[in-house]
């Protein structure tokens, strides 16, 4: 699926017991956020989770919520609307969100990835043509970041007079249908990666094909065809090597594990016992460290399948039924297995599901 990309810039600095008199405020705004996350997660999103996911409310009024309170902006500066948290505030205000609805939280993590390119990387015209509606989540990007990802490129660019053309496929594009702009990463000729943001309409050089998953359905998530798809020459936001990206990518992985952890957060809170919520701060905390990243996903992964199973023991026949919260829980555990997965958190699953054989 789609990455939520976001460049080292958004790491944490390191604090410091001297730190000025603004960390004081900083860290009082952090819980503010931490707070107002937390109520919503529960009042909005984990209150219709299972509408959400029967089909029987429209996900895009959770996503209204979120703009409302300024959720879309999260991760940009104060100055264009956004609320300026750093990456680790980002990081736990996306499981606790997830914790509420992994539908909403997901798509709304397709928004991140592009915006944060658009303000690190993007010219003054374009920050200011984008950046404030972005942040209000007035505008609404979903993330075909195909072309990031290393091997032989599946969405490729060509420059054409006034222009470009896109070529290729996107497997999992979330969100088609509640987003105006789509945040685009495509290989160009010299095996550089292109960072654009394109109008999200069918046409007929952008054809989209439903796809039916595990679970998160509601995200409408589709596979993205373009065919000489004409992009204008102002949507090229950036272009860097593949070798650049790939230095942000633990931070990616730690921003979509968030995810991970919100389905085992929710699991955690439906078991109630001691032993399973320090298992998840230890998830929680390894994969803060970035130190094997990979590997702290992969255990973040099976961890969520052990919690949500254990939530469907606990609930015995109404588990399992179509409404019940373990059974939706334990299909989003499924469905994190390979969310935004790399051969190497692939590979650290396998071990561990099979009791750390081979």
């Amino acid at each position: 699926m789609s990455d939520a990309e976001n460049a080292p810039e958004n790491a944490p600095e390191n604090a410091s017991d001297d730190a000025p008199a603004g960390a004081a405020v900083d860290e009082e705004r952090r819980a503010e956020y931490v707070e107002l996350a937390t109520r919503l997660a529960e009042d909005v999103l984990f209150a219709n989770a299972t509408a959400v996911d029967n089909g029987e409310r429209e996900l895009s009024g959770n996503l209204d919520v979120l703009a409302e309170h300024g959720f879309y902006g999260a991760m940009l500066p104060r100055e264009v609307g956004g609320l300026g948290v750093d990456f680790a505030t980002a990081g736990l205000l996306g499981e606790i969100l997830a914790a509420g609805c992994l539908s909403t939280t997901l798509t709304l993590g397709q928004h991140q990835g592009i915006t944060g390119v658009l303000a690190g990387q993007g010219s003054p015209e374009q920050r200011e043509r984008w950046l404030p509606g972005l942040a209000s989540g007035k505008l609404r990007t979903g993330a075909a970041f195909t072309g990031a990802i290393p091997g032989p490129p599946r969405l490729t660019v060509r420059e054409t007079p006034g222009g470009f053309r896109l070529d290729g496929v996107a497997p999992w594009v979330s969100g088609w249908g509640m987003v105006q702009l789509l945040g685009t990463a495509a290989r160009d000729a010299d095996d550089n990666v292109a960072w654009m943001l394109i109008d999200a309409e069918e046409s007929p050089t952008l054809r989209v094909r439903p796809q039916r998953m595990l679970a998160a359905n509601a995200t409408n998530t589709v596979t993205a065809e373009f065919t000489g798809h004409p992009v204008p020459k102002d949507r090229l936001i950036t272009v860097g090597t593949l070798a650049g990206h790939a230095q942000s990518e633990p931070f990616t992985k730690r921003l979509n594990g968030a995810l991970v952890l919100g389905v085992a957060r929710r699991s955690v809170q439906l078991l109630d016992e001691p032993g399973w919520a320090a298992e998840l701060d230890e998830c929680r905390a390894e994969l803060d460290a970035l130190a094997d990243v990979d590997e702290a996903r992969a255990r973040a992964g099976e961890f969520a399948v052990r919690a949500a199973t254990a939530t469907v023991v606990r609930g015995a026949g109404r588990g399992v039924l179509h409404d019940g919260v373990p059974q939706r829980l334990l299909r989003e555990a499924g469905l994190m297995l390979v969310f935004s997965s790399r051969p190497a958190i692939q590979e650290g699953l396998l071990r561990r599901l099979a009791g750390g054989r081979g």
